[in-house]
């Protein structure tokens, strides 16, 4: 059978894809190497921005996998000087990436998408007016159009002829999801800060952050820096988790460290690749295989949703034209949905913040005593506004003399909070 599409990796990206697709009345074939339930380690932290794509997508049902809701976030500076911040209205969703990713596969098979769970796709071989995939036990399948959505896992970007990224090109991050009394930790956080809150620690790392993310009955503990800095820690890897765990445990944030050992890890990109598609290979790179993580948060799944919907939208108009050269239009249309406020914004934040660590203290400090800013970095986190990150990065180089005076003044504690 020769299919419309053929997505290779079922995660956010991929699933995205799928259902656009589906929806849209092509013959989607959604290849998983894995079974559903398979896990990927994040944060699994779902923004405000997130939440509206899943919504354009057709795919709002996954929000029953929604397990916590924190309306905002602490900030804990590399001195442990603490930045609270909450803004009414917004919130993150929590999600086990294993259950997420599961229902979005789910949705995708629901939508008429046809789901091959334990497939491992090895090769893509483009022909004249279509593709060749085989897989690792001598399947063979044909579509029209693939989209790869491979994550960090490169070897048929490579094949392809798609750009390698550098290591200080790609991140990595590494902790664990392990069961925990949630319920009593957030009713203390709750007393304490009049909400529920995401912890994000600074200074643990050099450049990045150590974070603590509440779920139904577990407890995400992890940290994540650039790959080139992570390559010269070594046995600092266990060090820091454990400096972040004490810090953690010093100002009330975990009772309890004990279940929070690092046994799993990820890599991720930081940067897009040269090209994210290729009209003469009839492929569309979607998601982290594309590169898209923001480099100073590490938030990739409201991206790599939208360009799920966007790439099967594009690959649309490509069949119904019968003519390949229309995948251009993907690069200039995720450059216009957020290539701008990640990569050119984005990347400046990143260079401001994590240069070294007497700016990333000094930059906090001085947010930290400025209301304005510290609701420009909010809504960048929360993703509220797809331009915080250019709004915040602007407001912060036209007032960094003043930010820098405030520094210097800065408290143990200040919170904007809209309780």
């Amino acid at each position: 059978m020769m299919y419309d599409l053929a997505v290779v990796g079922a995660g956010p990206a991929g699933s995205s894809v799928a259902i656009v697709a589906s929806r849209a009345g092509l013959s989607t074939l959604l290849f998983e190497r894995e079974r559903p339930g398979r896990d990927k380690y994040c944060g699994g932290g779902v923004t405000v921005l997130a939440r509206r794509y899943l919504k354009e997508c057709g795919a709002r049902e996954v929000e029953e996998t929604f397990e916590v809701y924190c309306e905002g976030h602490v900030l804990v500076l590399p001195d442990k000087r603490l930045l609270i911040d909450s803004i009414k209205g917004l919130e993150y969703a929590m999600v086990r990436r294993s259950v997420f990713d599961g229902k979005l596969m789910e949705i995708a098979e629901s939508c008429g998408a046809e789901f091959r769970g334990g497939v491992k796709i090895i090769q893509v071989d483009p022909q004249e007016d279509h593709v060749v995939l085989k897989d690792d036990k001598g399947g063979e399948y044909r579509a029209r159009y693939v989209i790869l959505a491979t994550g960090m896992r490169e070897k048929l970007l490579f094949d392809l002829g798609f750009s390698k990224l550098r290591p200080k090109e790609m991140g990595h991050c590494w902790g664990t999801e392990a069961p925990y009394n949630v319920n009593e930790q957030v009713k203390k956080w709750r007393e304490k800060f009049g909400f529920t809150p995401i912890f994000l620690m600074f200074g643990v790392v050099t450049y990045g952050y150590f974070w603590v993310f509440p779920k139904a009955n577990h407890m995400n503990v992890g940290m994540g820096t650039t790959l080139e800095e992570s390559m010269k820690y070594g046995k600092l890897h266990a060090e820091g988790y454990r400096r972040g765990l004490q810090t953690a445990k010093e100002l009330g944030i975990l009772d309890d460290t004990s279940p929070f050992k690092v046994d799993r890890g990820w890599i991720l990109p930081a940067m897009h690749r040269e090209k994210t598609y290729s009209p003469e290979k009839r492929v569309v790179l979607v998601g982290d295989a594309a590169g898209f993580v923001h480099p100073l948060t590490g938030e990739g799944i409201s991206s790599a949703i939208c360009s799920g919907k966007l790439a099967s939208q594009v690959v649309k108009k490509a069949i119904d034209n019968e003519d390949p050269s229309l995948l251009a239009e993907y690069e200039k249309l995720w450059w216009k949905e957020f290539g701008e406020e990640l990569f050119v914004y984005g990347v400046k934040l990143a260079k401001l913040f994590y240069s070294s660590p007497l700016l990333l203290e000094l930059g906090l400090k001085g947010v930290m005593e400025d209301e304005k800013a510290t609701k420009l970095l909010s809504a960048l986190l929360y993703r509220s506004d797809p331009r915080a990150g250019e709004k915040f990065y602007k407001y912060i180089v036209k007032q960094l003399p003043l930010i820098a005076i405030k520094a210097l003044k800065a408290g143990k504690v200040r919170s904007y909070a809209e309780i």
